[in-house]
C-alpha cells in the first residue's frame, strides 16, 4: 500500500458513479469526475464489446502502458472477452479508493467482482487504473490488475 508520505492523500469511495457526495480534498472536483468518467467509460465499453471506445480512454504514449497502440489494446480486449470472460455483463466495484500522488497524475484503486447476465460471479480482480491529463482529456496511462488478465498473443 502506499505510504501517507509518498501520496497527497488516499479518500475511499463508495462508488466509480459521479457525482459523489463529498470530493477530495485538494482535488479539482472537475478533474475528480473526468477520472470517474474515463474509468466508467472504459468498464462500460468493456460490457458492449465496444473496444474502440475502451481503446479511445487510454494514453498510447505512455511508456507505463502494457499495450504500445490501439490495434494491440482492441485485440487483447477482445480476446479477453472473446475467451476469458465470454460471459461477462458487468463489475459490482468495492473497496474502491482516489489516490493522489504529489507528483503526476492519479490512481484509481478498484476490487470487483464480476458478473454475467444472472448475477453470478464469473471473476473478480483488484486493479490499479493511473490517469494523466493528455490534451485538456484524462486518459488511462496504466493499468495493473490482479490477475492479470492477458491474451496470449
Amino acid at each position: 500500500m502506499f505510504s501517507t508520505t509518498a501520496t497527497a492523500g488516499i479518500w475511499a469511495l463508495e462508488t466509480t458513479e459521479v457525482p459523489q457526495a463529498t470530493y477530495p480534498h485538494n482535488v479539482d472536483p472537475v478533474d475528480f469526475e473526468a477520472i470517474l468518467t474515463t474509468y466508467n467509460t472504459y468498464m462500460n465499453a468493456f460490457a458492449e464489446s465496444d473496444f474502440l471506445a475502451m481503446a479511445d480512454q487510454m494514453d498510447f504514449k505512455s511508456k507505463s502502458l502494457t499495450w504500445s497502440n490501439r490495434l494491440d489494446a482492441i485485440d487483447n480486449f477482445s480476446f479477453i472477452k472473446d475467451h476469458i470472460l465470454p460471459d461477462y455483463s458487468h463489475s459490482d466495484a468495492f473497496a474502491i479508493s482516489f489516490i493522489s500522488p504529489k507528483v503526476g497524475g492519479y490512481v484509481l484503486s478498484v476490487k470487483r467482482i464480476d458478473k454475467n447476465d444472472t448475477g453470478n460471479r464469473i471473476a473478480s480482480a483488484w486493479g490499479f487504473y493511473e490517469f494523466k491529463e493528455v490534451d485538456n482529456n484524462w486518459k488511462i496511462s496504466n493499468i495493473m490488475t490482479i490477475p492479470s488478465l492477458r491474451s496470449l498473443f
